[in-house]
């Protein structure tokens, strides 16, 4: 008998190209996703993939039926739809997002996704961003929020607000009375986090663009550690503004006044145009509308 999740199994190996993702992307085991497949052989009696590589490619045959799969499915998907009824209700929203995210408007976003759909499980990671969006062209992951790292017709990319950030340091390594060039400020070890963050991929292309030459002292991969370092004066690092402007407000960080201002850093909602568009889709309009790097109040977040 042919079912949809041996349709479900053909599809999400073919996007994903080995048996162990598309097992990832069904919450299911690899045994599960080859016996489907060897199934779906063993009824047209022909091969689907070909197995000789590392990553498994279809056959004629394969790409015949992937043709008439993703048919079955989007149908399947619309009458759900029409119905009333959400597509993948009950599977896990994966969604991958920056420390800066987590930070700020997360739990605001997390307290909306669970009003709107009260069955999807969520489950958060965070990673530098580069890192999430390997994740998510591998499929391991299903949205992430920000920075732009890659550009793929794949996916959707719906723009968010921009992130600023200052050049910051300790009252007692620079004054904050002080005008500095970019080549005076490079003069100092610059902080940065160990990962290559989005951020950081931007800036390196700035710097670049600048002839500036930077004196990197990597500071692991937390942001928070990486505002104590600077606080104790460890060096000077670029902060999101918003975010630490408290820290400015009580003496502990100043920020440095240069002869040019750092870019601002566009943040995306992210998703694959393959899976449940719906969903996708309102997070991402979600994420648009709650976008604030400011420190929030978690208690007006998490009162009834």
């Amino acid at each position: 008998m042919l079912t949809l999740k041996q349709l479900e199994a053909v599809y999400w190996v073919a996007k994903l190209g080995t048996f162990g993702a598309a097992a990832d992307r069904l919450y299911t085991t690899q045994s599960a996703i080859s016996k489907r497949i060897n199934e779906l052989e063993m009824f047209f009696v022909a091969s689907l993939f070909d197995r000789s590589r590392r990553t498994v490619r279809l056959t004629a045959k394969g790409r015949e039926l992937l043709e008439s799969a993703e048919e079955m499915l989007q149908a399947r998907d619309r009458l759900l739809e029409r119905m009333g009824k959400e597509v993948e209700v009950v599977r896990h929203f994966r969604l991958g997002i920056t420390e800066l995210i987590a930070l700020t408007f997360l739990p605001r976003l997390v307290q909306e996704i669970r009003q709107a759909y009260p069955t999807v499980s969520l489950e958060p990671e965070i990673d530098v961003s580069t890192n999430l969006a390997t994740r998510l062209l591998h499929g391991e992951i299903d949205f992430i929020i920000a920075p732009a790292v890659f550009k793929d017709p794949r996916f959707t990319s719906v723009p968010l607000k921009k992130l600023q950030l200052h050049w910051m340091s300790s009252p007692s390594l620079i004054t904050d009375s002080q005008v500095l060039s970019l080549e005076e400020i490079a003069n100092y070890p610059i902080l940065m986090q160990i990962g290559t963050s989005g951020v950081d991929a931007i800036y390196e292309r700035w710097f670049e663009s600048k002839n500036l030459t930077i004196r990197r002292t990597f500071a692991g991969n937390s942001l928070i550690a990486l505002s104590s370092l600077t606080v104790a004066g460890f060096g000077v690092s670029y902060l999101p503004a918003l975010y630490f402007s408290d820290l400015v407000d009580q003496g502990l960080l100043n920020v440095l006044h240069s002869t040019q201002s750092l870019p601002a850093v566009r943040y995306y909602a992210i998703y694959r145009n393959d899976g449940p568009t719906p969903l996708y889709s309102m997070v991402a309009d979600l994420a648009r509308r709650l976008c604030d790097f400011s420190k929030p109040d978690l208690a007006s977040v998490i009162s009834p």
